[in-house]
């Protein structure tokens, strides 16, 4: 399924209440958004008499439970039309996958716990960090892997660890070349230790001596076949292999995915994602294998890594279908970040799921679901108009909402169906409970500039009532991000919180889902 090489820390704050009346609840001072949206919400009443409310609230009890059998039954009519829709475009298969490496390039720097690899655990992921040493080479990657029902295919995921070390930058700054070829580990060895050829296909020496360690080490056996995950992805026909990384992360990625081709690997069980890679050969190299393999190598408009080697060396060359992200030239301190890489991601992707449905191939997630026996949480999402200063790269409050669709069984988005100024005119209480809610949850997203400070701190409010608008807990969340680079690693990260904290209290909360392309 990066944002900041090492994620930071989730701010955890209780906030406290001063009042509490029969409709909701003022939130001191107003610390946030929620605690004035509430008292403007919360506060107003209607004057109408006790039996009418009861009689209002039964009709609309029995109105409820006519709904819940009727969207039972279109349920099942959507799955019917479901099977029949026409299969989803390989460029959206390509992109999904791509925000699943990008999200992998940001775990791998934390492979043990980082909120990337415990997000891609919810969603069926086996994570296997892989660390190996060989006298000055130290390669870091993980295995993933996951089955994908609609694909009939299981997807194994191989990320590299971009450069972290004074032994990462060793690698890099090898940047002599050595010849190219050879079938088995041997031919390739001694082929790259003999003078090197005028012409002849030649890749950075660096990036060689590193995938050599990790053939060495993780790929070939004793009699140098293919073992392991990369043997079980060459015999299985139903077994993919993406191989992915950012920046030496990529180079590696790249240069192993050629070799795994010379070693017997069928090349349409084999893709490479790279985000940020400098090139790893010349023009030799490049024409004699770049058609070889399936590369998606994604750049941006001002990473000036990906042509740092021709630029202060020349004689190498890129090849591969290439994505370019526009990126300002003002964001001269993210240029190169996976974070931004990751934000961009995600935001492409759902561009691409938005195509997919105007052709029809697609039906999102409905704003209401009805799951018989669980209770029905009443969702009300707010983004704060700073947000116009912050998130530049992608909607932020429908990543929030997807999420929280995913985690809750039965739910009713309210935003859609109030005007504007519902948050000071209406009444939330009441609009939950007669939409046939059992409880009310109230999610904020929103962000702020600490004075003289370099960048922004976005924060995620969430709060949950009971149908009579009692409280049952309330928190927010948050961590520093630049204004654009960060967010959807920032978000998740405080989603993650936010949906065990929700678990403790309401334990039909979802922490565990299918892994599918359409959810």
């Amino acid at each position: 399924m990066s944002l900041t090489l090492l994620p930071a820390n989730v701010a955890n704050r209780l906030l406290t209440l001063d009042t509490f009346n029969k409709q909701g609840i003022i939130a001191s001072g107003g610390a946030f958004f929620i605690g004035w949206s509430f008292a403007k919400l919360c506060i107003s009443t209607y004057n109408i008499s006790r039996e009418v409310r009861f009689m209002k609230e039964v009709t609309m009890r029995k109105l409820f439970s006519l709904l819940l059998s009727l969207l039972c039954a279109l349920g099942l009519a959507w799955q019917c039309a479901a099977a029949s829709r026409q299969p989803v475009s390989q460029a959206y298969i390509d992109k999904y996958f791509t925000s699943v490496a990008a999200a992998s390039c940001l775990g791998v720097y934390l492979p043990e716990n980082s909120t990337e690899f415990n997000y891609l655990r919810s969603y069926g992921w086996r994570i296997m960090p892989q660390q190996l040493r060989s006298g000055r080479v130290e390669t870091n990657f993980v295995i993933a892997h996951n089955y994908f029902p609609e694909l009939k295919q299981r997807i194994f995921l191989v990320t590299f660890r971009g450069t972290a070390s004074k032994k990462d930058w060793s690698i890099n700054l090898r940047t002599n070349r050595v010849n190219y070829g050879g079938n088995t580990l041997a031919e390739m060895q001694a082929l790259a230790k003999e003078p090197l050829r005028k012409g002849e296909p030649a890749v950075h020496s660096g990036f060689n001596t590193y995938v050599d360690t990790v053939l060495k080490s993780s790929v070939l056996d004793d009699k140098g076949r293919l073992r392991g995950v990369f043997k079980a992805v060459a015999e299985r026909s139903d077994a993919v292999m993406v191989l992915s990384g950012h920046s030496l992360g990529g180079a590696a990625a790249t240069l192993l995915g050629q070799r795994l081709l010379d070693l017997g690997m069928p090349p349409e069980r084999l893709c490479v994602v790279s985000f940020g890679a400098p090139a790893i050969g010349n023009e030799a190299f490049a024409t004699t294998y770049g058609g070889r393999m399936r590369l998606l190598r994604i750049t941006n408009t001002a990473d000036p890594v990906p042509g740092s080697l021709q630029t202060f060396f020349g004689g190498y060359k890129q090849f591969g279908q290439h994505i370019k992200y526009s990126l300002s030239p003002k964001l001269n301190s993210v240029q190169h970040d996976m974070a931004m890489y990751f934000d961009y991601s995600v935001s492409d992707f759902y561009q691409e799921y938005d195509r997919q449905v105007e052709l029809g191939r697609i039906i999102p997630a409905p704003d209401s679901k009805l799951t018989m026996g669980k209770p029905v949480v009443a969702l009300w999402i707010h983004e704060s108009a700073n947000l116009n200063k912050v998130a530049t790269i992608m909607d932020l409050k429908r990543f929030v909402t997807d999420e929280y669709k995913r985690m809750l069984p039965s739910y009713v988005v309210m935003n859609k169906s109030l005007a504007k100024d519902a948050y000071t005119h209406e009444n939330i209480v009441d609009k939950s409970r007669y939409s046939g809610a059992d409880y009310i949850l109230v999610c904020g997203i929103d962000g702020y500039r600490q004075p003289e400070a370099d960048g922004w701190y976005l924060t995620l409010d969430q709060v949950l009532f009971d149908e009579q608008g009692r409280m049952l807990t309330m928190s927010s969340l948050g961590r520093k991000v630049l204004p654009a680079v960060g967010n959807i690693q920032a978000v998740g990260e405080s989603l993650m919180a936010a949906r065990k904290e929700l678990n403790a209290q309401l334990p039909f909360v979802l922490e565990q889902f299918e892994p599918k392309l359409m959810q």
